[in-house]
């Protein structure tokens, strides 16, 4: 339940807001009827709520006062002494409160030094047994060092007592705030690249990851493509045998070097558009200077298990291919 409520009408609900605020921020729990929760008996809440708060702010107005949920609602908190009145503009009150005072609260007066404000916290106070309240608002607009230690020392069992030690230290350090701003600030900073870091080396762990099995892939396929070459070699060697072990002028000389050498075109071809797509990523971020020692490992690391047999496969295709044309040739020589 809250310390004070608020009756107003609901023309000035933008004044009321604002010094709802205002005191709230001098840790003092304020209700009026913008919190009624759907589904409620507004009458009902509304009496548990006056019945429960210590004091009873009325914020009279033109529409105020021809309200009469605001007139009854003041008459409670009067039965209870428990009334705090205070015009929003200059206006008639109704009879039975002309007696209790009712100063004028100019507009954005709320929260400041202003007399008719502190008049209202000092009644305030009264009522919650915080008679700091009115001091402290002094205090905010122009309080020194000692003003808030003497107020410390008078009231140090209000809750407004963190806030008054956080003036004390602004105060005797100035730069202290700022200070302290600073560190925050670069602590976020550091949080945020920290944050950023450890979502890149999970991505990149996750890469690593991907390539580890493409690369146990394409093991497999080049296990594959070595076994159909091995057993195109048996067939070509049956072949030979049945065909009685003819000399190479028989015009199947050539057939077991062209069966292995599309074999062996496709493992080369397979061969440098792996190398290629492994090697290509790390090579690129290291061309545009995002590289690390991890990307180095991955491009050695292509090199010597994809880029190196391609190569070495593709010098063997061109050494059988111009061995195979040099007999084409010599075989061609000795038929003319």
């Amino acid at each position: 339940m809250a310390d004070i409520f608020i009756s107003y009408s609901r023309n000035d609900r933008e004044r009321c807001t604002a010094i709802r605020d205002i005191l709230t921020s001098l840790k003092i729990s304020v209700w009026f009827d913008a919190g009624i929760g759907a589904g409620s008996s507004f009458d009902r809440e509304i009496e548990r709520e006056i019945d429960a708060a210590k004091a009873l702010l009325v914020l009279w107005s033109e529409e105020s006062v021809e309200s009469d949920w605001v007139r009854n609602e003041a008459r409670t908190g009067k039965e209870r002494s428990g009334l705090i009145a205070v015009q929003l503009r200059p206006c008639t009150l109704p009879l039975e409160f002309r007696s209790v005072q009712a100063e004028v609260l100019s507009e954005g007066a709320e929260g400041t030094d202003d007399p008719v404000w502190l008049g209202i916290l000092e009644r305030i106070g009264e009522l919650l047994d915080r008679k700091g309240l009115a001091e402290y608002s002094r205090l905010k607009e122009k309080g020194s060092v000692a003003d808030w230690k003497s107020w410390l020392a008078r009231f140090p069992e209000d809750p407004l007592v963190p806030d008054v030690l956080d003036n004390i230290v602004e105060s005797a350090t100035p730069d202290m705030g700022q200070q302290l701003a600073g560190e925050r600030a670069k602590r976020s900073a550091m949080e945020a690249e920290l944050t950023e870091l450890a979502a890149a080396s999970k991505a990149q762990s996750g890469e690593v990851a991907t390539n580890a099995r493409e690369l146990v892939r394409l093991r497999r396929e080049l296990d594959q493509a070595q076994s159909g070459q091995q057993e195109a070699e048996s067939e070509l060697a049956r072949f030979r045998e049945a065909a009685g072990g003819k000399n190479k002028d028989d015009g199947l000389s050539g057939l077991g070097i062209i069966l292995n050498d599309k074999i062996a075109i496709y493992l080369a071809a397979l061969l440098w558009v792996v190398a290629i797509r492994f090697i290509w990523e790390p090579l690129n971020q290291l061309i545009k200077g995002y590289g690390a020692l991890g990307d180095v490992f991955w491009i050695v690391f292509g090199i010597i298990t994809l880029a190196a047999p391609a190569a070495l496969l593709t010098i063997k295709i061109l050494r059988k291919r111009k061995a195979m044309q040099r007999e084409e040739e010599l075989a061609q020589t000795a038929a003319d």
